[in-house]
């Protein structure tokens, strides 16, 4: 499970585009998607929210680790997008561990650590402009080969 927080409170405006973008992204998730605890924006809020990542406990299997990894990764950069356009900064926690930082520099060193570590894992490549290069047609295999997930 990852677990995103803004430490401080987001402008209303700014929430309210986040919750739109949210509803606006159209990708296949693995288990769950990117989401905010609902609430009424009626002034400056906390955003909050998490997202399961993996299918079971335990250590998982490799196509779990990848698949689980891309969602994940995906999860990050729009943090990014979002901190960066917003002044925003964001705690993020894994399976309840802290993990890192993002803010509108980008990934804390910890984060960054976390992640390259995780893709190096997952067998992804290292991060290229921003972004991790998640194989799209892996994905799709692995959505065949794992119905209903």
């Amino acid at each position: 499970m990852i677990e995103y927080t803004t430490p401080g409170r987001v402008r209303a405006a700014h929430a309210r585009i986040i919750q739109e973008e949210i509803g606006q992204i159209g990708r296949r998730w693995w288990l769950g998607a990117l989401g905010l605890e609902p609430g009424v924006i009626d002034g400056p809020v906390v955003l909050s929210g998490s997202t399961p990542l993996f299918r079971g406990r335990g250590i998982p299997d490799p196509d779990d680790l990848f698949m689980a990894f891309g969602d994940a990764a995906f999860i990050v950069d729009t943090l990014e997008d979002w901190a960066r356009r917003f002044t925003l900064k964001w705690h993020i926690r894994m399976n309840g561990d802290d993990w890192g930082a993002i803010d509108p520099t980008g990934l804390s060193r910890p984060l960054l650590d976390q992640m390259e570590k995780w893709a190096r894992r997952a067998g992804v490549g290292p991060r290229d402009k921003g972004a991790w290069p998640v194989s799209a047609e892996r994905r799709e295999v692995l959505f065949r080969a794992y119905p209903g997930t």
